[in-house]
């Protein structure tokens, strides 16, 4: 019976801080970190070649191709998103009457959604103060400029407003102080009033999208009543004329904002669309109020979270393949139950014992101590003394100890419908491997299928969990889909927080994902961190995906094929 077999050596000499420092960065990973993120969110994020986007349900993040530059930029955005996701109603975004309604809307619900987010997971502030840094860095959110339309500048002075009174953030303070310089021009005093009302007012009571809308529409009302009030006031001769102009107008306007707080709550609905609909005088060189124009105006900033979107798509990485790179970040399934018939595994069973047999008897001769002569010492050979009268020192005994090796290991085993009849060759594999592996010292095993529950991947056996008495988890059937990129993704988070020096990866399967160039990326992605091995089940197709990889055609083979690659992490073949 033929088989192949091309297995690399392991570098030798990994030590633990070297180790230790290769899962600090295997943990910061992007495909890790979102997983993890996407877990604690209650979100579901998948990686792509250079898409950018959310629908409500799932996030989309690029695979960025310089993270020192954007890895903390990207974060946020995730954070950002999935803070959209799990607390904002898309709908009322369709029930905007005009754009800049729906502009402010925006601002008023970015803050709302964040300042969530961060009370919820208090980490996220670094991650989003680093993603708006980077914007207004980039100037993608400039302040208010003289040279912009009423409604941007409305616009900008409120982003950067809330930002800094609402959400702490130091890089909003001066844009700020720059755009109300520039507003005040533009919008007359009793407005300020009233919005500072608003705000102090309801901004805080914000529970959900529709109270952000609601907020909107109360501060676009508000520059349509002080228009009212104003022009009311002129037409029954109130207003002052001379250098008094100014101070009787803001006394005038501070009492009515107040009597409007006390009495007035943030409006909504038919309300809204009339009051924008009337015409509160001739403010504007076009003839129109100014909240009319406001209502009126389509030209708007691009929204902030866009153009951030635009860059990392830019700086995403270019696939080199035919295909895409599209891995699910949140791809974990449910636990697999005890249910399956141990019967069907008796040869795996029978072939653990040999293979533990082979494998605990070289790993007690390799660590057997060695001796060897030295210059010090406490223990002399006396056969040895004679050669110190030639100037040959070395007459001390010293032992030697080699440690055995300290190692987690994951199997992770194709269930998909291609393994068909091949399904019974793949799971003896995997039995043998977890029992013989379970069995030596300083090394532990954990076993999980692709798909599992739901075509997710699923845990047959955790860590640190007996293997015998969960055999009946591993005789399983073969359906569905070859998740293999995302099964990969879900036993490196796994390995990355096991303490075992080496982290070793074993995958059983017929070699036919469902994106080879995914799979291609996780192993570009772990190989400086993860030792990966290949068992092709009747298939050379591993040969292609894998470098360390063997073939078993049949169950008699799995002994030595098994020996073979335990052998080599284990560094005892």
């Amino acid at each position: 019976m033929q088989w192949i077999t091309k297995i690399q050596h392991l570098p030798a000499g990994f030590k633990g801080d070297r180790m230790s420092n290769l899962k600090s960065a295997l943990e910061r990973a992007l495909p890790i970190v979102a997983a993890a993120y996407g877990d604690q969110f209650g979100v579901n994020v998948v990686l792509s070649g250079n898409d950018a986007c959310t629908n409500g349900k799932e996030i989309i993040l690029p695979l960025l191709s310089n993270m020192s530059d954007l890895k903390d930029v990207l974060f946020g955005y995730l954070a950002h998103e999935a803070s959209h996701c799990r607390d904002t109603d898309f709908d009322m975004l369709n029930q905007c009457q005009s754009p800049v309604e729906r502009h402010l809307l925006n601002i008023i619900e970015d803050v709302r959604i964040e300042r969530l987010i961060q009370e919820v997971f208090p980490g996220t502030q670094f991650t989003l103060n680093a993603m708006w840094t980077y914007i207004v860095d980039e100037g993608m959110s400039p302040p208010a400029l003289p040279e912009q339309n009423e409604a941007s500048q409305l616009c900008q002075y409120l982003l950067h407003r809330f930002a800094a009174e609402i959400l702490k953030r130091e890089v909003s303070n001066s844009f700020v102080k720059t755009s109300m310089h520039v507003v005040e021009t533009t919008f007359p005093l009793g407005f300020f009033i009233r919005l500072d009302g608003l705000v102090g007012k309801y901004m805080d009571q914000l529970t959900c999208t529709s109270d952000s809308l609601i907020l909107a529409r109360a501060i676009l009302n508000a520059v349509e009543e002080t228009e009212q009030e104003e022009s009311k006031r002129n037409e029954q001769g109130h207003q002052p004329a001379g250098g008094d102009q100014s101070n009787d107008s803001q006394g005038s306007n501070a009492g009515d904002s107040s009597s409007n707080e006390q009495g007035q709550q943030p409006t909504s609905g038919d309300q809204s669309n009339d009051s924008q609909n009337s015409n509160a005088g001739d403010s504007s060189s076009n003839g129109n109020s100014l909240s009319k124009t406001l209502s009126n105006e389509k030209d708007l900033p691009m929204v902030p979270i866009d153009q951030l979107r635009g860059r990392m798509k830019e700086q995403a990485r270019s696939d080199n393949g035919h295909q895409s790179i599209t891995i699910d970040a949140t791809s974990a399934g449910e636990a697999v139950s005890n249910q399956g018939d141990t019967k069907e595994l008796t040869t795996g069973i029978l072939a653990s014992s040999a293979l533990r047999s082979r494998l605990t008897g070289l790993l007690q001769a390799q660590a057997r101590e060695k001796h060897f002569l030295h210059t010090r010492g406490k223990r002399i050979n006396g056969s040895r003394l004679a050669r110190s009268t030639t100037g040959d020192l070395r007459v001390f005994v010293r032992r030697e100890e080699k440690q055995q090796p300290n190692t987690a290991v994951h199997v992770l085993l194709d269930t998909s419908s291609s393994m068909g009849s091949i399904q019974e060759i793949a799971n003896q594999a995997t039995v043998s491997l977890a029992l013989a592996i379970s069995s030596i010292p300083k090394c532990d095993i954990a076993v999980s299928m692709f798909p599992g529950i739901d075509g997710k991947v699923s845990p047959m056996i955790k860590r640190a969990i007996p293997v015998r008495p969960s055999l009946g988890r591993l005789a399983v059937g073969s359906s569905g889909g070859t998740p293999l990129a995302e099964a990969m993704l879900y036993a490196a988070r796994e390995l990355a927080t096991s303490k075992r020096e080496r982290k070793v990866l074993i995958v059983i399967t017929d070699g036919k994902p469902n994106n080879i160039e995914s799979v291609h990326y996780m192993n570009d992605l772990i190989v400086d961190h993860v030792d990966t091995y290949a068992i092709g089940i009747k298939s050379n197709a591993v040969k292609e995906i894998f470098g360390n990889w063997t073939v078993i055609n049949d169950v008699k083979e799995l002994q030595s094929a098994l020996f073979t690659i335990a052998g080599k992490f284990l560094e005892v073949a």
